[in-house]
């Protein structure tokens, strides 16, 4: 019979239209409830502006964080050691920890003096010249001297070679660049994504008001850009009330085809990411080797002790160079910090004249971190205990 539908196909055509109903509800209640996007901007309410200003703030960012690290650096252990106190009595709990460490080791080096005098005597040709003995006396006298002013002679030590760090105290280390910052103050109405962010009550307040307007100050630095857009331009103009003219003094880069500011962010997020955790790991080593230091200079007395013995004095030697490599590691990462900026400038400036230079600065500073973190092998090489 013509004109009758089967039922398999009917229930088709019944499930595309409620399909088409809803969609027709969806829309009416997202055109009823949601503005219209902002002109100019991309699906998420973003400009190009947003990007920059991004981009500028994570840099700073990285740059606060390695700056910290670098003056970090040239903290002295004394300076932390001294900070410590105790909790229930008067006085200096590392003066006390000192002390007490001190007595252990005047204990540790009798016991060794006692040890090797012993081994010794057992040698009649050695204890029967008086030359001998008073060596031994004498050694004795150097041990206890050298156990009670252990403090003393490690504050030597670390100032002679501490000299290298306290000759860049004071240096202003230039990092990721950052120069040549402006801040653009724009009167723009708000995207979709904003507006929801602000509440559905001060949506509808804000509604009846007519179009939501904000005025926002982006902080933009052309250097920064430049690491990731070599072809990017800045307006002379840094205040605006227009939203035209506003998005079109901003063009997009003039290497980028497709110019989508939400998705170069949700791009750059990762870089951004791995800046800021070089730099976290730069300050971990940094703090690393401060505690290292404070620890040999209260513990100090310990293995010194042991040049009390010929049988243990290679403890106290491997001790002092241990000590010493410490010492120089700090040393070393601050020439590391020092090096990276002429390394930066320079080798950006060459992939400049032969190719693009973008991301180089990211790249040298991924090179600054691998070498941060092998600066402990570096400085034992130099002493010669790797």
């Amino acid at each position: 019979m013509h004109g009758v539908i089967p039922y398999p196909q009917y229930k088709k055509l019944m499930k595309m239209r409620r399909t088409a109903y809803m969609f027709v509800i969806i829309f009416g209640l997202l055109m009823i409830f949601i503005p219209p996007l902002t002109a100019h901007a991309d699906l998420f309410g973003f400009y190009v502006p947003d990007v920059y200003d991004e981009i500028t703030e994570n840099v700073n960012e990285t740059n606060s964080i390695l700056a910290k690290a670098f003056n970090f650096s040239q903290t002295s252990p004394y300076d932390v050691v001294n900070t410590l106190r105790p909790a229930s009595s008067t006085g200096n709990l590392a003066i006390r920890i000192r002390d007490a460490s001190k007595t252990l080791a005047l204990v540790t080096a009798t016991l060794l003096l006692m040890i090797d005098f012993f081994r010794k005597t057992i040698n009649f040709e050695w204890a029967s010249k008086w030359e001998n003995i008073l060596i031994f006396l004498v050694k004795v006298i150097v041990i206890k001297q050298v156990v009670q002013n252990a403090d003393t002679i490690i504050s030597y030590i670390y100032s002679m070679f501490d000299s290298l760090n306290q000759a860049a105290t004071g240096t202003t280390i230039n990092y990721l660049p950052n120069g040549n910052a402006k801040d653009y103050t724009a009167h723009i109405e708000q995207g979709l994504i904003k507006q929801i962010s602000k509440g559905w009550w001060d949506y509808w307040y804000d509604r009846g008001a007519g179009n939501v307007y904000d005025d926002y100050t982006y902080h933009i630095s052309k250097d920064a850009i430049k690491m990731f857009y070599p072809n990017a331009e800045l307006p002379a103009v840094t205040k605006y009330t227009d939203i035209d003219t506003f998005v079109d003094a901003f063009p997009s880069p003039t290497d980028k085809i497709n110019f989508f500011p939400t998705w170069e962010m949700a791009k750059l997020q990762p870089l951004f990411l791995i800046m800021k955790a070089i730099a976290y790991v730069i300050f971990v080593i940094v703090i690393g080797r401060v505690f290292e230091l404070a620890v040999y200079t209260l513990l100090a007395p310990l293995p010194l002790a042991t040049f009390a013995s010929e049988t243990t004095h290679d403890v106290a030697k491997n001790f002092l160079k241990n000590y010493i490599a410490v010492v120089i590691q700090i040393a070393v990462i601050v020439l590391m910090f020092i090096v990276y900026v002429a390394t930066n400038n320079y080798v950006v400036a060459w992939m400049a004249k032969n190719g693009s230079a973008k991301l180089m600065n990211f790249i040298v500073l991924c090179a600054l971190g691998l070498g941060v973190m092998r600066s402990g092998t570096w400085s034992k090489k130099i002493c010669g205990i790797a």
